[in-house]
């Protein structure tokens, strides 16, 4: 339906607007001329919608080719509006009075539809009245038909360059942050980049802090800041790194969309009434919100603001951007913490007192702290690429050594060296050094880690201890010797016939000195352990003679505790190849241990049997798999199994006073396991609390 009526505008509600490209300005020109051309009218205008939606009028004056300025009609005014709502034809043959950018006294609204879809209006007027006739409406009817379909395809093919460009902004976007791994290097590229993918007037980028993630400003890019060079570089006018601790930065409300888009993990979008005037302050303008989100962790937020709309393909991109920026985020935020972990390594590496070094699968130096160079004299950066062992292995005669040798097994097997001290030559000096080596699994590519501590010093103190301990015990032996000697020599009644009374105290004091020296043993023994002097003096012994000689000199303590001291062993038992005296002291000490938290009309039990070794007992070295089982067997108070490994390390007590007795000085079983480990053996035990306990030792001594 067409409807003729007299209309006049209310120019108060027109603004002006550019908003179309040059390319389809001038396919806009043509179709006006061509109208203008067809009805023979001088005045001709196109109003079309924007982006927005929103009516914008281009007038063109066909007789004397001046264009006019674009307008901006608002929604339900007007004969344009009508014709939108309506979709038909409006004609004014009798305007009241001159409008404003279409002037003349006939007027012809014709909808521009290209499928259905409204695109916009064809506005013909003349300075005749009643110039437009059902002809005349025809003709424009068709020719609009025809304009749509050339608007559109214009408009289509516009868009289609439009997302190429953002998407080759995107692409090219993409590859500059892969490429920054610093923070304010990332804002100055998105910000740079961002309103050529979106148009705005200004974009401000925001992080979480703290545990309350409060959004915190941190860049900013504005149009009206594009004459101050905050940043060099014409990619980078108007963009300015805020620094919190010198500028007062105003936190966004807690109803902006800012913290909204935050909050829900969504972009959002607020576009003002359109009925507010033209945008003054940052409440009046559109804005667009988007967070920065990777696997559920929020990064930031980008905020854009305009005076006009955002539309849904912006939209797109903008959420698209951001998910290439939070990938970015975090990549800069682990690099960061990897760069900080590192920089805190190589900070504990330089303040090491120790010297650490990190060698590679072919045994060569990767890197090594000061603290290591000086341990060989050489300085730290010669050592990346230099072969680990020139360092252990000095001459050909270093080869054989222990120590050298444990280091080039390591290294070569990429086995780890459990804390070891080797003697090396460094610089002609005899030096100690504490090793350790731990593979480390990294990549495909393993590495060693090696540490190593200088103890001379604490090697020569510990040598000066055990040579005076083992002067002190060796001094202590010779009046003990005397004092034992004289004792004898009165039980023997050299020096008189004695009483019954004084034999008694006699051989208590006896017991009591075989006691004294028994300790001084066992001191002189750690003293020459400790120094490296402890040797077996081997020789072939019987076993009988040893159990039988340890129970004379525990059997009188075992008479007085009311303890039943037993020997099982047979008479026809084989000769061993080892040191009877330490043998002795293993069963004195074994024995004193048994006495001591055995109850009274308890038994103790010295065993002697021929086992042969299992399968998996490798560690022992037995000709024909034959081996001695010496057991010291008791129904005392017992060894609790957590305890079991710890009672033979050196002054270990178990802690339990239940028997009330003392529990001596915690060296007994520390010497049991060292003699016995001297002659090839091993030493274990088996107790349960209150079930009495069984010691074993393997010794691999019998005769070929």
């Amino acid at each position: 339906m067409t409807a003729y009526t007299h209309f006049v505008h209310n120019i108060n509600t027109l603004a002006t607007t550019e908003d179309e490209s040059q390319e389809l300005v001038h396919v806009l020109q043509k179709l006006l001329l061509q109208t203008g051309t067809l009805l023979r009218i001088p005045d001709c205008a196109l109003a079309l919608l924007d982006a927005s939606r929103t009516i914008i009028a281009r007038t063109i004056q066909h007789q004397y080719g001046q264009e006019f300025p674009s307008i901006r009609v608002l929604q339900d005014e007007g004969a344009m509006s009508w014709v939108r709502k309506h979709h038909e034809p409006f004609v004014i043959n009798r305007a009241a009075l001159t409008l404003q950018n279409v002037p003349g006294s006939s007027i012809i609204y014709v909808p521009l539809l290209y499928n259905e879809s409204f695109h916009g209006t064809l506005v013909a007027s003349s300075r005749e009245i009643e110039s437009f006739g059902a002809d005349e409406v025809r003709i424009l009817t068709i020719f609009a038909e025809q304009a749509a379909l050339i608007i559109a395809k214009a408009r289509q093919a516009e868009l289609a360059q439009q997302r190429a460009r953002r998407l080759e902004m995107l692409m090219h976007l993409s590859r500059g942050m892969t490429m920054r791994l610093e923070q304010d290097a990332l804002y100055r590229l998105v910000l740079a980049d961002v309103r050529y993918l979106v148009d705005c007037d200004r974009a401000m980028i925001y992080l979480p802090r703290g545990e309350t993630q409060e959004l915190v400003p941190v860049a900013e890019w504005s149009r009206k800041n594009m004459s101050v060079a905050h940043e060099p570089g014409p990619e980078r006018a108007g963009i300015k790194i805020i620094d919190r601790q010198r500028e007062k930065i105003k936190q966004p409300d807690t109803e902006a969309i800012i913290v909204w888009a935050a909050t829900h993990r969504h972009a959002m979008v607020y576009t003002p009434p359109a009925t507010a005037c033209a945008a003054t302050a940052m409440n009046n303008m559109a804005q667009l919100a988007t967070p920065f989100v990777s696997r559920e962790t929020l990064y930031g937020v980008l905020s854009l603001w305009r005076e006009t709309p955002f539309t849904g393909e912006e939209l797109r991109i903008v959420r698209n951007l951001s998910h290439l920026v939070a990938t970015a985020l975090e990549n800069t935020e682990l690099f960061q913490r990897v760069r900080s972990d590192q920089e805190q390594l190589r900070a504990i590496l330089a303040a090491s007192s120790d010297g650490i070094a990190m060698l590679d699968n072919e045994g060569r130096f990767i890197e090594a702290n000061a603290a290591f160079g000086q341990l060989f004299h050489i300085a730290s950066a010669q050592l990346p690429g230099l072969e680990g062992l020139k360092l252990f292995v000095s001459s050909e005669d270093d080869v054989a050594e222990q120590g050298p040798t444990l280091v080039r097994r390591a290294l070569e097997t990429q086995q780890p060296l459990a804390y070891s001290e080797i003697e090396l030559q460094i610089q002609g000096r005899p030096r100690a050094l504490g090793l350790s080596i731990t593979p480390v699994a990294v990549g495909k590519q393993p590495i060693s880690l090696l540490i190593a501590r200088d103890v001379t010093a604490i090697r020569d103190a510990t040598r000066m201890k055990a040579n005076f301990l083992s002067m002190i015990t060796h001094e202590l032996r010779s009046p003990l010797n005397a004092i034992n000697g004289y004792l004898d020599l009165a039980l023997t009644g050299l020096g008189g016939e004695l009483s019954e009374q004084q034999r008694e105290f006699i051989l208590r004091a006896r017991a009591g000195s075989e006691h004294l020296y028994a300790l001084v043993e066992d001191l002189l023994l750690l003293s020459r352990a400790d120094s490296g002097q402890l040797r077996l003096n081997r020789e072939i012994i019987k076993l009988q003679d040893v159990i039988a000689n340890a129970r004379e000199e525990m059997e009188l303590t075992a008479a007085d505790q009311d303890i039943n001291l037993a020997i099982e062993i047979a008479d026809d038992f084989p000769r061993l190849y080892a040191d009877g005296v330490r043998l002795q002291q293993v069963l004195r000490n074994l024995l004193s241990n048994a006495l001591r938290f055995t109850p009274a009309k308890g038994t103790v039990v010295i065993a002697a049997n021929l086992a042969r070794l299992g399968p998996g007992e490798t560690e022992i070295i037995a000709e024909d798999g034959r081996v001695v089982e010496l057991q010291v067997r008791d129904t005392g108070s017992g060894i609790p199994r957590d305890f079991h490994q710890r009672i033979f390390e050196r002054f270990f007590q178990v802690p339990d006073g239940s028997s009330g007795r003392a529990s001596g000085q915690g060296l007994g079983l520390a010497i049991v396991k060292m003699i016995v480990e001297l002659h090839g053996g091993r030493v274990s035990v088996e107790s349960e609390p209150e079930e009495g306990s069984t010691f074993t030792c393997i010794l691999p001594c019998l005769l070929a």
